[in-house]
C-alpha cells in the first residue's frame, strides 16, 4: 500500500535528521498537565502516535514564562518539568519517530487565572471584547521574556528533544508584535513592519545562538492572520522570505489564523471548510522560502490528502494532527494495506472544544484519547465471551457492537430503520456536514469485518429480544424529535421566509439555517438563550456564525416569537423594542429530543443484563454517545 503514496512514505532530511516519512503531528495542547508539569498521560499519548508510524512528533508548547500559563493543564518550561519531558522524548524515540518541541509565550490571550498574573502584550489591546487588557511590555519585560525563551530552549535540549520550534504565529506573543491589529506601539517595536518584527527576531536570534548546532531550530508561522488590519498573506510571504534569507532556520511550519474571533476557528477548520483548505497559503509561503523546507498544516484528513499536497514537491511534510488523534495508527494501517480500518477524523472539533473548556483533550471518534495506558488500541479478549444484543444502530450502538466484537463477544445489532447511522443520517444532509457519514462507513465496515450479525428494517419488541436469548442487552435506541424535521427534504427554499425557533442550541439549528439560506431562503433564528448555538464546540461555533452572517441569516438571542397572519413578532429580553418579520412561510421549531427508552422498561427484571446508553439514556451529543458505547463494550 505504501507504493500508492510514494511521497508520504519517502524519508525526509530535516535539520540534519532523517525522518522516516513526511507526516508529522504538530504541536497541540492536551491539557494533561498537572501543576503545569508533564504526566504519564503525555508519555502514553505521544508514544502511541509514534508507535503508529508518525515521522515526527512536535509536542505541545512549553510556555516560557509564568505570565503565559493560561491553560489549567498546559506545560510550563520550569526545571521541574525536565524528568517528565525526558520521559516523553524517550517514549517517542524508542518507537522510531523524531521528537521536537515548541516554545511560546501566549501573550495577551493568556488569562493567567491560575497564577493571578496580568497578561502581557505589545499594546493595551485585548484579543477579544471580553478578553483581559494586557500589560504593555517594557524594555525590562522584553529582556525577561527573551531570557525565558533561551532557558526553555536549553531545557528542551537537555531533555533530549531533537529540534525546537519557535512560535511566530496564531496570535501568540511574538505574532502579537508582528500584527498591526495587536501592536499599536510608537517606539522602535511598533509602527513599521521592520519595527514590529524586531522583538520576534531578537527572540529567535537568542535561541539560535543559545542552542548553536546542537539541534535544528524552526519557526511556526501563520501565513495569513485572517483578520482585517492584521498580518495578511503578503506580509506572511515577506516574513518567510526574510527568515529564510537571513537566519539559519531548519524549517518553516506554516499554519493560518490568530487568536481572535472568528479567525482562530479557521486554524482548526472543521468539515464545512473541506479538505486542506489553506494549502494554497502554505504553497505561497513555499514560493519565497528558498531552500528552507516548508511544512503545511490544517485539515489533511487522509493519507491521500497528504500525498496530493506533497506530490507537487514544494511542501516537505504535512501535519495530520487531528487525524492522528482519531487514529494514532493511521500510517501503519495504510502501509499494511488496511486503509479501510483507519478510524477517520470527521473534524467535528470536540477535541479542541474540550481544550477551550480547560478539560483534557478527547475525541468523538476515538474515546481512548488520553486513556492510552488503560485502553490500548486492541482491547483485551473478553473472559468469558458472551452473547450481546445491541438494539439501535446509531453511533452509540455501532461503537458498542464494534468494540464488543473486537473483544470476542458474539454480537448482534438490530436497527428498526433500513440503514444504520441513526441521527448521523440526518446530520450528514446539512450544508457542509456530509463528512459525518465517514463515521457510519467506518463502523459498518468494521461490523462486517468482525462478523457482527446486523438486522435492519424491523421494529424491536421485548418478547423478540428475550426470544433471542442474549446474555447482555444494550439499549441504544437513541432519541426522537417531537416534530418532524424535514428541512433537508426541500431542494430549494428560494422565495421562502423561514423562522427557526431554537431551544436546543445544537448543530441541528446551524445546519438547518445554513442549508436553507444557501438554497435561497431568508432565515431568521430566534432563541431564548442569550448566546446562539451554545451546544456547538467553541471553535466551530465561531466559523458557523461567520457563515450564517455571510448568508444573511439574522439571529435573535434572548428572544421569543409569536406567529400569526404570516408574520412573526419577535420580542427580546435584551431590548425593549419588538421586531416584526413579515411574509413568514415556514416555522421550524427545534426542541431537545426525547429519549427512546421504553424498551429498557419493558425488559427490566426479565433475565439478561440491560444497559442503556447514548441518547436513549439522555439526549446529548455525539461525544457522549460514542464514549458510552466504547466504555461499556470495554467493560462487558
Amino acid at each position: 500500500m505504501a507504493e500508492r503514496y510514494p511521497h508520504v512514505f519517502a524519508p525526509l532530511r530535516l535539520g540534519g535528521l532523517t525522518l522516516r516519512n513526511r507526516v508529522f503531528v504538530s504541536a497541540h495542547t492536551t491539557n494533561f498537565g498537572v501543576d503545569f508539569l508533564p504526566t504519564a498521560r503525555h508519555v502514553a499519548y505521544h508514544r502511541e502516535r509514534a508507535r503508529g508510524g508518525a515521522g515526527l512528533i512536535v509536542t505541545e508548547p512549553l510556555r516560557v514564562h509564568d505570565t503565559s500559563l493560561g491553560r489549567a493543564g498546559g506545560l510550563g518550561a520550569s526545571r521541574a518539568a525536565l524528568p517528565g519531558l525526558a520521559d516523553i522524548v524517550t517514549a517517542v524515540r524508542d518507537e522510531g519517530a523524531a521528537v521536537f518541541t515548541q516554545i511560546t509565550h501566549t501573550g495577551r490571550h493568556s488569562d493567567n487565572v491560575f497564577r493571578r498574573t496580568a497578561s502581557w502584550g505589545p499594546s493595551a489591546v485585548p484579543w477579544h471584547t471580553t478578553g483581559p487588557v494586557p500589560h504593555v511590555m517594557t524594555a525590562a519585560d522584553r529582556s525577561e521574556v527573551r531570557r525565558a525563551y533561551v532557558a526553555a530552549a536549553l531545557l528542551a535540549v537537555e531533555a533530549g528533544f531533537q529540534g525546537i520550534e519557535v512560535h511566530f504565529g496564531h496570535g501568540h506573543l511574538l505574532h502579537q508584535f508582528i500584527s498591526p491589529a495587536a501592536n499599536t506601539r510608537t517606539d522602535a517595536y511598533g509602527g513599521t513592519e521592520e519595527n514590529r518584527l524586531r522583538f520576534p527576531l531578537e527572540v529567535l536570534d537568542d535561541v539560535l545562538e543559545a542552542v548553536g548546532s546542537s539541534v535544528p531550530v524552526g519557526v511556526r508561522m501563520s501565513a495569513d492572520e485572517l483578520l482585517p488590519g492584521g498580518q495578511d498573506l503578503a506580509a506572511g510571504r515577506r516574513i518567510a522570505e526574510l527568515l529564510s534569507r537571513t537566519r539559519p532556520i531548519a524549517f518553516l511550519d506554516v499554519s493560518i489564523a490568530s487568536y481572535t474571533v472568528p479567525s482562530i476557528g479557521h486554524h482548526v477548520a472543521d468539515m464545512s471548510e473541506g479538505r486542506a483548505p489553506y494549502l494554497p497559503e502554505a504553497l505561497a509561503i513555499a514560493e519565497v522560502a528558498g531552500d528552507v523546507p516548508v511544512l503545511a498544516a490544517c485539515r489533511f484528513v487522509t493519507v491521500g490528502d497528504a500525498e496530493r499536497a506533497l506530490a507537487g514537491g514544494r511542501i516537505a511534510a504535512v501535519a495530520m494532527t487531528r487525524a492522528h488523534i482519531a487514529d494514532p495508527h493511521l500510517l501503519a494501517k495504510t502501509a499494511r494495506g488496511r486503509e479501510d480500518e483507519v478510524r477517520p477524523c470527521v473534524s467535528c472539533n470536540f477535541c479542541i472544544g474540550e481544550i477551550a473548556g480547560h478539560r483534557a483533550i478527547t475525541c468523538m471518534m476515538n474515546p481512548a484519547v488520553g486513556r492510552e495506558a488503560e485502553w490500548p488500541p486492541v482491547p483485551p479478549p473478553a473472559t468469558p465471551a458472551r452473547t450481546v444484543l445491541v438494539v439501535g444502530g446509531g453511533p452509540a450502538g455501532m461503537e458498542t457492537a464494534r468494540v464488543a466484537a473486537e473483544r470476542g463477544h458474539r454480537v448482534s445489532l438490530w436497527e428498526r430503520d433500513d440503514d444504520l447511522g441513526g441521527q448521523v443520517r440526518t446530520g450528514r444532509r446539512g450544508s457542509g456536514r456530509h463528512e459525518l457519514d465517514l463515521l457510519r462507513l467506518y463502523e459498518e465496515h468494521a461490523l462486517e469485518r468482525l462478523g457482527v450479525t446486523v438486522r435492519t428494517g424491523t421494529e424491536v419488541s421485548a418478547p423478540e429480544v428475550l426470544a433471542a436469548g442474549p446474555d447482555v442487552v444494550v439499549i441504544a435506541t437513541g432519541s426522537a424529535r417531537r416534530r418532524p424535521l424535514d428541512a433537508f427534504e426541500r431542494r430549494s427554499w428560494r422565495g421562502r421566509t423561514v423562522v427557526v425557533v431554537d431551544r436546543e442550541g445544537a448543530w441541528t439549528c446551524a445546519s438547518v439555517a445554513e442549508t436553507i439560506a444557501a438554497s435561497g431562503g431568508t432565515v431568521h433564528v430566534v432563541t431564548p438563550a442569550t448566546s446562539p448555538l451554545w451546544g456547538v464546540t467553541e471553535y466551530s461555533r465561531m466559523t458557523a456564525l461567520e457563515r450564517l452572517r455571510a448568508l444573511g441569516v439574522d439571529i435573535w438571542t434572548g428572544a421569543v416569537a409569536e406567529f400569526g397572519d404570516g408574520r412573526a413578532v419577535v420580542r427580546s429580553s435584551l431590548v425593549s423594542a419588538e421586531t416584526v418579520i413579515h411574509g413568514v412561510t415556514d416555522v421550524i421549531e427545534l426542541d431537545p429530543p426525547d429519549a427512546l427508552d421504553t424498551l429498557a422498561a419493558d425488559l427490566a427484571g426479565s433475565g439478561p443484563a440491560v444497559h442503556v446508553i447514548g441518547d436513549a439514556l439522555a439526549p446529548r451529543s455525539l461525544l457522549e454517545a460514542m464514549y458510552e458505547g466504547h466504555a461499556l463494550a470495554r467493560a462487558l
